[in-house]
């Protein structure tokens, strides 16, 4: 009897195995296969398998960029910045306010020429840009008029830096023309007067004439005296409408220099950059631009007024919040990691 019930455990036995098995052989093979190696290198910023060619590429690559000059009149509270998100804002109207970048996107201020006036266009399809803007010398939220923007990196550097060179070969300083109306009644003396003749203090626009602006280190510290200065006219008996030329770059530079004699800046509005003023060239007849509004320049007006000539860019390849950055060679600009590293240091 025993040994009939052992027979049964044991074809019960082989039952189960055999039924198994298959799930068995499943595991196995799960469990013997290598694992999927991971892709690190997918998002890697700069990679290939990062670049995204767009709809224009031809052959795979991506489409190259020309030197390109946007000419805006910037209207108030309009920040320069691309962002307005770390910006403290102490009321809700600061905390909207619009950038420039955000305002010319929009396309809504933009001047076509004869060959794009009534068609709807995107401003890609306007500019042929799709790399990142750069404001060529910013303008505090409160200064009004004219601020350039380009996708070339290198023209930013020429315009702003005082210092800068062209073939190894020292260049002209771009020259930057304000109007300001400043605070008190200012008169400037005959061209004999110096800095010794004006101890008195009744001239405080002579020291900006020839000795610059004395501002605090973390301003920049002593300003290089002015390129021009002169008075347009009194609006009020308290008030001095004046027209102010610099080559340098420092932050609010203009407003610190009236300060630091006393005075202080109502108004500011830029009227030219080099050769170029809102209406353009001062040999052409175009009409000066409204407030808000933008339109391209040519080539011609970027190397009359610039002294620049246009050239073609490195590829677009990096997408990098919402607008394309440039790469060139193994470097790369715009990333989160170098931003971090310029932060930390």
């Amino acid at each position: 009897m025993l040994a009939f019930q052992n027979v049964d455990l044991i074809k019960r036995h082989n039952i189960v195995t055999a039924s198994s098995s298959p799930l068995r052989a499943k595991e196995e093979n799960y469990t013997s296969s290598p694992p999927r190696p991971k892709r690190r290198d997918k998002m890697r910023l700069g990679s290939k398998q990062a670049i995204k060619p767009s709809s224009k590429a031809k052959n795979g690559k991506m489409k190259q960029e020309r030197t390109v000059v946007i000419m805006y009149h910037k209207p108030p509270n309009v920040i320069t910045s691309h962002s307005n998100a770390g910006a403290l804002a102490k009321t809700h109207t600061e905390q909207t306010r619009c950038t420039v970048y955000e305002d010319i996107y929009t396309m809504k201020g933009f001047v076509a020429d004869q060959s794009k006036t009534g068609k709807e266009i995107s401003f890609e399809a306007a500019t042929n840009i799709q790399s990142k803007l750069h404001a060529i010398g910013r303008l505090d939220a409160a200064t009004t008029g004219l601020l350039l923007l380009t996708n070339d990196g290198n023209l930013v550097h020429q315009v702003t830096n005082p210092n800068a060179k062209i073939d190894n070969e020292q260049s002209k300083s771009v020259q930057k023309t304000y109007e300001a109306l400043i605070m008190g009644h200012h008169e400037l003396p005959e061209a004999s007067t110096t800095i010794s003749e004006n101890n008195d203090g009744n001239y405080p626009l002579v020291t900006l004439l020839e000795k610059g602006a004395t501002l605090s280190p973390k301003h920049g510290g002593q300003t290089k005296p002015v390129d021009a200065l002169t008075i347009l006219s009194h609006p009020t008996a308290s008030t001095t409408l004046v027209s102010i030329t610099i080559s340098e770059g420092k932050n609010r530079q203009i407003r610190r220099m009236f300060h630091s004699i006393g005075s202080g800046v109502m108004k500011l509005h830029r009227v030219s950059v080099g050769e170029l003023s809102l209406a353009g060239l001062a040999s052409s007849q175009t009409t000066e631009m409204q407030v808000g509004e933008w339109r391209l320049l040519s080539e011609d007006e970027i190397r009359l007024g610039l002294g620049w000539e246009c050239r073609w860019l490195d590829e677009v390849s990096q997408v990098n919040g919402g607008r394309l950055s440039r790469v060139s060679g193994q470097r790369e600009f715009n990333t989160r990691k170098t931003t971090k590293r310029r932060r930390r240091r």
